[in-house]
């Protein structure tokens, strides 16, 4: 696989874990069949936290120190278990690069520890992508992706005709262990105060994530980790059940700035995800081969 698709793939994963969802998704395939518009992030190079401004005041703390703030080595483990234990969410994501605006919305449930979940752009986006996440498994239809009119791009982790495929990471993320592992342990944490974001009073995090495991994690191919920071700045804001509100990152690669915002909502409401069919789905290996 070339790196052009590669690096969007990349930095969609940046997205897509740190979002929590594993439904940012993108599909750029410029070079096999007819190409369009990436759907995420450029990828790599961050050392500056978020330029965010902060609204906010009351206390800070390095791995939460204060009472009621969260702790740095277990963050990203409380967070995600939050999410978990509310059930089901729909969340908004908006990422712009280059000029370039992409708006994704994404409704999840979980069915047991594995998520489910359904992601389409909005009509104005650029790029046209839609995703469904079942049991490990993603599927991908839309602009860019070379498939036939219909068919959906099946991308299994387990499958060995995705050996080294950086879009096979996005199935592989979804799984919240898989993602625990690859986000590991934050190098930095500082809660920056109490903020309301439509409606919901938040507590705003500023954070830097380490990635020296995604590589790994996520089986992405070796050669591709030198487009990754070493270090990833954001920022958080979680309710008082620390369940995530809204997530902010900035970064910029090979001189490309981009940035993406998602805002997370109606906890615990009825999500109803259609899974496609193996009917209507094509591997990456028979597309590879057509």
């Amino acid at each position: 696989m070339n790196l052009r698709p590669a690096r969007t793939a990349i930095a969609v994963l940046l997205t897509s874990t740190l979002l929590l969802a594993g439904c940012d998704d993108s599909g750029d395939d410029g070079d096999k069949k007819g190409g369009s518009t990436p759907l995420g992030n450029s990828s790599s190079d961050a050392s500056q936290p978020s330029a965010a401004p902060s609204t906010g005041s009351g206390p800070s703390t390095d791995g939460g120190a204060d009472s009621g703030s969260l702790d740095k080595d277990s963050f990203f483990e409380t967070i995600i278990g939050a999410q978990q234990d509310a059930g089901s969410y729909r969340s908004k994501a908006t990422t712009s690069t280059a000029g370039i605006k992409m708006v994704l919305d994404s409704e999840v449930t979980y069915d047991g520890d594995k998520i489910l979940g359904h992601s389409k752009s909005a009509s104005s986006s650029p790029q046209q992508i839609e995703s469904v996440i079942s049991a490990g498994v993603i599927y991908l239809r839309g602009d860019g992706l070379g498939t036939p009119a219909g068919k959906w791009l099946k991308l299994d982790p387990n499958d060995p005709d995705n050996a080294g495929n950086p879009l096979a990471g996005l199935a592989a993320v979804s799984d919240p262990e898989v993602a625990l592992r690859a986000m590991g342990e934050l190098d930095s944490l500082k809660l920056d105060g109490a903020e309301t974001i439509d409606g919901v009073k938040a507590s705003h995090y500023r954070a830097v994530m380490v990635t020296a495991n995604y590589t790994k994690e996520l089986g992405l191919p070796a050669a591709v980790s030198k487009f990754l920071p070493a270090k990833l700045p954001f920022d958080i804001w979680v309710d008082e059940d620390n369940r995530p509100v809204k997530f902010r990152i900035s970064f910029k690669i090979e001189g490309t700035s981009s940035e993406s915002e998602q805002t997370f909502y109606d906890y615990g409401t009825d999500v109803d995800v259609t899974v496609p069919k193996d009917a209507d789905t094509i591997t990456y290996a028979e597309l590879d081969k057509g």
